[in-house]
């Protein structure tokens, strides 16, 4: 039976495990990344601890699914939230203390093979995965194989712009689809709107203190029937689903697939997704793309890194 370590490196927490070619895990578990101490050679070093937690000498390798851009030869770039990820080899670090094949992959991406082989992907052959939460991450999986570019990790989705005149983008450009369905930005379109004076349940349920709103309040507040709450997912998951025709258009995907916390809003995001494809994409390509939830879960992380072995 072939197994291989997957390795899911936050900016909080590493999460890892040992996991088979069926993508069931059999061993994980989850230590701190200490990014806070500043020093890369101290997470390199947490990474080290959970692979050989889950050491097996017959594993067939270790996938790494990491923050950042992330060349063909497994170099990393422009990390947030790490210290000093940028510009080194992170597959060449780990080749050499373990002596096994190691594949280095943007965790967007990596959660979209992931996905592809083990989770909501199964069956296809052309998906896109999209991880809804701060940002906007993402990745493509063509024909069966992960798409990755010239020489970097591809599919940087959440900074593809839809308004060239629009919102101002975390990344510094104007108009990217992240600063119209990424976390905060939601919550800061609600917070603009109850200072105009729109009447709304979040307001009582934050307790007046309009700085603890949050997704899931505002996804709890449109189950109660508020007017505001609906408002706003039905204008995040249009925005989503005008960007997402253009994809239609682009790459006639087989389905796609929404993943992260945000994707928990539930059904009213799901159809005014649907709904706004099927308007705006050509008709012969919207006709059978799918839009579904991720199937993956929590483990999502481990099970995609494994993944990338699985793959190579």
């Amino acid at each position: 039976m072939k197994t291989a370590i997957g390795i899911d490196l936050g900016g909080t927490y590493i999460k890892y495990g040992l996991v088979d070619q069926q993508g069931k895990i059999l061993k994980k578990g989850m230590i701190p990344t200490k990014a806070e101490s500043n020093s890369r050679d101290i997470v390199i070093e947490q990474i080290s601890t959970a692979i050989k937690d889950v050491w097996n000498d017959t594993i067939d390798g270790i996938g790494i699914g990491t923050p950042g851009v992330v060349d063909n030869n497994g170099v990393v770039y422009e990390a947030p939230n790490l210290p000093d990820w940028h510009n080194f080899n992170l597959k060449e670090i780990f080749e050499k203390k373990f002596n096994k094949p190691v594949v280095v992959e943007n965790d967007a991406n990596s959660i979209a093979y992931g996905e592809f082989l083990f989770g909501a992907g199964k069956g296809t052959r052309t998906i896109v995965c999209l991880t809804l939460g701060t940002g906007l991450g993402g990745g493509v999986v063509i024909n069966g194989k992960l798409l990755r570019g010239a020489i970097y990790s591809a599919a940087e989705i959440g900074h593809m712009p839809i308004d060239y005149k629009g919102r101002k983008c975390g990344c510094g450009s104007i108009g990217c689809i992240e600063a119209y369905v990424g976390r905060d930005y939601i919550v800061k379109s609600v917070i603009r709107k109850i200072k105009r004076g729109k009447k709304t349940i979040l307001t009582e349920m934050a307790e007046n203190d309009l700085s603890k709103i949050t997704p899931k309040m505002i996804s709890e507040a449109y189950q109660k029937g508020d007017k505001l709450a609906e408002e706003t997912w039905i204008e995040m998951a249009t925005a989503l689903g005008a960007f997402l025709a253009g994809i239609v258009n682009l790459l006639n995907p087989d389905r796609i697939i929404l993943a992260g916390g945000i994707a928990q809003a539930g059904e009213i995001l799901f159809e005014t997704v649907r709904k706004t494809i099927h308007e705006r994409a050509m008709k012969v390509l919207s006709k059978n793309v799918e839009i579904v939830p991720a199937e993956l879960g929590i483990d999502a992380g481990i099970i995609s890194g494994a993944a990338l072995i699985f793959q190579s």
